[in-house]
Formats: C-alpha cells, sequence, structure tokens
C-alpha cells in the first residue's frame, strides 16, 4: 500500500543550511569524544568480549577479503534487528545474492554468526561492525567495500552515514520501518535538521500505516507500507524440538512460566509475583534476560530472596548413555528449583517452545515492550504489561484477537507492588484454566499466520527501486 498523503516540502535554503552547520559540529563532536568512545568499548567487554573484537572495523578499518563483492549492504544495529532482517536476508541470499550484514553491537553480530554459520562459510555472507559515525571511518567503509544498495532496519538513522553514503552514491532504504509517536515527537522537536536527514533516504518500507504516516510528515516520498518482517520469520525446528525435550525430559509435570527478554527492574516484579502465587508446585519460572551482562546482578536478587536457581547453560544434552547419570541428577536438580536462567545465545525459540505462558519482557518499566510475535507464532499465551510503544499495534492487535492480555494498571504505573499483584492475579486466571491457555495460544497462531506477507512486500519495493 502506497501511502499518499500530504507530506513536508523537501528543505532547501536557509533550513538547509542550519542542518549543514549541526552537522559539522556533530561531527567535531565526535573527533573529541574517540578516546572515551574507546574506553566505554573496553569496559563493556569485560561482560561482553565481542566488544573487544575486531575493533579496528569500528574505525574503517577492514581485512581485504577480495573475492568478496556484495550485492547488497544490510545494517541490522543489534539481535533484534538482526532476528527481524532473518526472513529477508534469506530470500536475498536464496535468490544468489552475496549479502554484507553490519552490526553495530556484539550480541547482534553472535546472533547473525548463528544463523547463518552457512552462508558465511561459503563466502555468500560477510559480517562486519559499522564504524563510528564521523567522516573518515564511514567513508573507509564505503570505500572499502561499495555497496551497490544499503538496507537500515527498523529505525537505525545516523546523520553520518547518509549523508556519506549519498555522498558516494550508495541509494540508502529505511526496511522494516517503525517510528513510534514517542520518536516521531523527537525527530520533530529538531525540525528541518531531521527532515534534511530523513530525506537523504531513497525510500521507506514501513511496517503500519501509522508510521507511514509519521515518515511522510518528515518530507519522505518513496514509502510502502509492507507490514512487519518479524512475522515471517522461520523458527528453528530444531530449536523447536530442543524445547519440547526440555518439557518432557526435564520438567514434565511443572508449569513453566517463561519471562522473556527481561530489562532492568523487571525481574524483582516477575520473580515477588512467582513468590505470591497460590499454587503448589510453583510453577518454574523460566528467566530469560534481555541483556545476558546484568547475570551477575539478577542472580544476587534471587539469593537474596532465597530462592533455588540453576542456569541453561549448567545442563547438557542428553544425547549419549554415557550421560545417564549425570543427566539424571539434572533433571532432579531442575524439579526442584525455583528459577531456570536462559543465559545462552541464539536459543530463544527452544526457550519458548519449552514453556506454557509468557511474560513480556520491557512491558512492565517503561521501556516500550520486546517481540511478542516469536511466542504467538508457537502458540503460548502471552501477558503483556502498560508499556508497548515499541510494538503498539502488534500488542493491540494481539489483545483484540484474544492472543494476549494485558494487565490492567493505574495511571501510577511506576507503582511497583500493585503491577506485582496485578500480575499475580493474571497469572493465576490463565493457570487455573488450560482451556483459555490453550485457546489464547491457537488464535495467537492464527494472527501471526494471517499477518505474514511483509518479506515479499519489500522484496517487490527493493526491485521497484
Amino acid at each position: 500500500m502506497m501511502v499518499n498523503t500530504l507530506h513536508q516540502q523537501p528543505v532547501r535554503g536557509s533550513k538547509k543550511r542550519v542542518f549543514w552547520i549541526v552537522f559539522v559540529i556533530y561531527q567535531f563532536l565526535w573527533h573529541l569524544i574517540v578516546p572515551f568512545v574507546i574506553f566505554r568499548l573496553w569496559l563493556r567487554g569485560r561482560l561482553e568480549p565481542g566488544y573487544r573484537q575486531h575493533i579496528l572495523e569500528r574505525f574503517g578499518f577492514y581485512s581485504p577479503f577480495s573475492d568478496f563483492k556484495s550485492d547488497i549492504w544490510v545494517h541490522a544495529v543489534s539481535m533484534g534487528e538482526t532476528r527481524a532482517a532473518v526472513p529477508l536476508i534469506d530470500q536475498l541470499l536464496a535468490s544468489g545474492k552475496k549479502v554484507l550484514l553490519s552490526h553495530m553491537t556484539a550480541s547482534g553480530r553472535s546472533t547473525s554468526e548463528q544463523i547463518f554459520a552457512n552462508a558465511i562459510a561459503h563466502g555468500r555472507l560477510r559480517q562486519v561492525y559499522i564504524p563510528y559515525d564521523f567522516c573518515w571511518p564511514v567513508m573507509r567503509f564505503l570505500r572499502h567495500f561499495q555497496p551497490p544498495k544499503g538496507l537500515l532496519i527498523e529505525t537505525e538513522l545516523w546523520p553520518g552515514l547518509l549523508v556519506y553514503a549519498q555522498k558516494c552514491g550508495v541509494p540508502m532504504y529505511l526496511i522494516n520501518g517503525r517510528l513510534s509517536e514517542k520518536s516521531f515527537k523527537k525527530f520533530i522537536k529538531w525540525g528541518s535538521v531531521s527532515q534534511s536527514m530523513c530525506q537523504m533516504l531513497s525510500g521507506v518500507a514501513a511496517q503500519t500505516e501509522s508510521d507511514a504516516k509519521n515518515f511522510t510528515a518528515l518530507g519522505i516520498e518513496n514509502i510502502l507500507i509492507t507490514g512487519n518482517l518479524k512475522f515471517d520469520v522461520n523458527l528453528s525446528n530444531e530449536l523447536i524440538l530442543k524445547g519440547e525435550t526440555w518439557k518432557k525430559m526435564r520438567w514434565p509435570d511443572r508449569q513453566v512460566i517463561m519471562a522473556a527478554s527481561t530489562r532492568e527492574g523487571e525481574e524483582k516484579i516477575i520473580i515477588q509475583a512467582i513468590k505470591a502465587l497460590n499454587f503448589s508446585p510453583k510453577p518454574l519460572l523460566l528467566l530469560v534476560p534481555r541483556h545476558l551482562k546484568r547475570l551477575p546482578e539478577i542472580e544476587d536478587y534471587i539469593q537474596q530472596q532465597n530462592l533455588r536457581i540453576m542456569k541453561r547453560s549448567e545442563f547438557t544434552e542428553q544425547n549419549t548413555e554415557q550421560n545417564t547419570e549425570q543427566n539424571t541428577e539434572q533433571e532432579s536438580l531442575i524439579t526442584n528449583i525455583d528459577i531456570l536462567i536462559g543465559d545462552t545465545f541464539g536459543e530463544m525459540a527452544a526457550y519458548y517452545a519449552s514453556c506454557d505462558l509468557v511474560v513480556m519482557g520491557g512491558t512492565l518499566q517503561g521501556t516500550g515492550g520486546q517481540n511478542l510475535i516469536e511466542p504467538c507464532a508457537l502458540g503460548k499465551p502471552v501477558i503483556l504489561g502498560p508499556s508497548t510503544f515499541n510494538f503498539s499495534l502488534v500488542s493491540q492487535n494481539a489483545i483484540e484477537c484474544g492472543a494476549a492480555v494485558a494487565l490492567k494498571n493505574s495511571s501510577d504505573q511506576s507503582n511497583q507492588n500493585q503491577l506485582t499483584m496485578t500480575l499475580v492475579k493474571e497469572l493465576e486466571d490463565l493457570l487455573s484454566q488450560p482451556k483459555k491457555m490453550q485457546e489464547m495460544g491457537e488464535r495467537g497462531f492464527a494472527f501471526t499466520h494471517h499477518h505474514q506477507g511483509a518479506t515479499r512486500k519489500t522484496l517487490k519495493f527493493l526491485e521497484a527501486n
């Protein structure tokens, strides 16, 4: 669906000069903060070693790799954007194209390394870190790889990248584009500066009509509403089978509540809710933090609550007779613990497959929510907190079709005790009604199936440009 609403006129004259003045200052500031950026990178590497690897790539220095010539460049900043891009990249690879895939975070790079291991091994996909957003690193990146076309995933707009891509004649497109009302208001505050930057895009494949209208208001003309790529994600059958095996072999007689992609402060709410549940035996809490670097503080809090914990990384797969005695001991541990921490990368589908219902992280403490499409696709009922602005339409549609429920809360969303008790009530209501949970799961499966097709529309959009 094309967007034909009125849009801002292209920024010209004095307003354009304002952009370039701000841009020069922005570039100057980047040069000043480089030492602090390197220091912060090194500090982050203490908990995530990936940040101490390939550091030169962040300054535009890449190994030759002379036989790699990409047909298209895709930038997926982190794990979420990487997973969103998977259906599109799979189709690009299947059509014979070579893909340059860039990231900003170590988790994004690690995720794509697992997902695209075969393509990387056969030289059809190359991973790199995107350079920091100032002149010479970005120019080195563009001159080294000379990508014919660049795709940015979701909201990853950087002025330096857009300015120098335009200078090098590389058309840039925003794919799976979203711009929430909260983000849109921030863009509008910058006036012509934001408009000038956005108008450097050659086009936008927007998720929803609301996103498209916001991009249109910033002066972008070439917009197509394609839907959300995350609905097209193909979950690994191997991981699904792994999760189902865990449920059957390791906690067969326990209900499992998964707290998925939790953010800071949410673990406390969810753990207190689990403790307050009036069930015997207590459900097992499968806790999967959004950022694994937070594990030490999460473990400290759990220990303060005198709860028994275990990590996913501490048990092995049941695949050999030699491990039978060890596996029996581990199964006993799992049936007698309160919380299992999902501390591995790339196993979200397995975690979802092994649980009975999902409390979606990012929705309890004002951070806008995480992706609820995957649990819905696996037929898991979902509980959402009050904060869903990053997935507002998806969340609204899932609630309306009965695949998810939203916690009812007062206007004071900062009241953690009230939110905890509301969560307790919702959990008890669902856990005591297996038939209701099954119906929600079936509706979630139908919901995700109904909204598929964004990959096909996005590819047609790119072919037309």
